[in-house]
């Protein structure tokens, strides 16, 4: 066996000598084989013994025979060098990753925030890699994962939740629905939130049933509160416009919302807070792309992920 130890730390590569003398059978043909002299080896051999507290070896004349410590250790070395070994490749492959591509379903409110900002930071280290976001309804994003039509999927937890398929599911950060009210609305409420009964008080610009704007504006009208739709659009991107103009107003995403409030709209949260849970899904084995995509996202942005997965059973 082969040993990689360039780059080991002084515990693997104490582990990895040991093997290669059990291999070898002496401590000459071992320090051969791994290119070093061999005092340096019988160095290491002593401290590993010392660090276990116990003889590894019996010395019969000039070989050395692994003792009942010794057979103990060996398994447990191995698989150690090896798991080493695979977590090098491993990060090999994806800091030489030149080409690839990727695709994530995702909706529009994700896509502003924080894919756009993932994406930016991915193709930063990545360059080679291509990357389409397809943009559907939360509904959908899992079925398109599952069926083969995207990689990799970003969606609000509500929409995923109590699905039989077998993804892969990572939980990541808080995603807020807030208020926007028209340019001008007064709101008394202290702490810059507003209660869904004077939310409900205003005419409001609705999206279609089926959309999780809508669901929330239903569960207001069904708790008792006296709803009024003034317009209803089918598209997520004609509800600032009719906000702005007076029309109404409407509920959207922190990541959209904040762009309204910068054209003059009123963006103020809601009280209690509509909090849900964002997740990335994919199916288990993953293109090489992909997975320097979630690895990059796992491992490098602790302040969207929190330290929770699931894996299919």
């Amino acid at each position: 066996m082969a040993y990689e130890l360039s780059q080991a730390g002084p515990d693997a590569r104490r582990l990895a000598y040991f093997l290669a003398v059990v291999d070898a059978g002496t401590l000459t043909r071992a320090a051969e084989q791994l290119r070093i002299a061999q005092p340096s080896l019988s160095l290491a051999i002593r401290d590993l013994e010392r660090d276990f507290g116990a003889p590894l070896f019996n010395r019969v004349g000039r070989r050395l025979v692994l003792n009942d410590t010794g057979r103990a250790l060996v398994d447990v070395a191995r698989q150690i060098v090896a798991n080493l070994a695979s977590a090098r490749a491993a990060v090999e492959a994806r800091t030489n990753l030149t080409t690839g591509h990727i695709t994530i379903a995702t909706s529009p409110s994700l896509t502003a925030e924080p894919l756009a900002m993932l994406i930016g930071d991915f193709r930063k280290q990545y360059p080679g890699v291509t990357l389409q976001v397809l943009q559907h309804d939360p509904v959908d994003i899992r079925r398109f994962v599952s069926a083969t039509e995207a990689d990799l999927g970003l969606l609000v937890e509500d929409f995923g939740q109590n699905s039989q398929d077998q993804l892969v599911v990572h939980r990541l950060g808080l995603h807020e629905v807030v208020a926007v009210l028209p340019p001008g609305a007064r709101v008394p409420e202290p702490f810059g939130r507003i209660t869904p009964s004077s939310f409900a008080s205003w005419p409001l610009v609705a999206t279609e049933p089926g959309t999780r704007v809508r669901q929330l504006i239903d569960d207001f009208a069904a708790d008792g509160l006296p709803v009024r739709i003034a317009a209803e659009v089918s598209h997520r991107e004609s509800m600032v416009p009719l906000v702005l103009s007076g029309v109404g107003a409407t509920l959207l995403p922190w990541s959209l919302a904040r762009l309204a409030g910068r054209l003059g709209a009123v963006v103020v949260g809601l009280d209690p807070p509509v909090l849900s849970r964002m997740i990335l899904v994919h199916r288990s084995q993953l293109r090489q792309a992909a997975t320097a995509f979630v690895d990059a996202l796992l491992f490098g942005r602790s302040d969207i992920v929190i330290a929770e997965s699931e894996q299919p059973q």
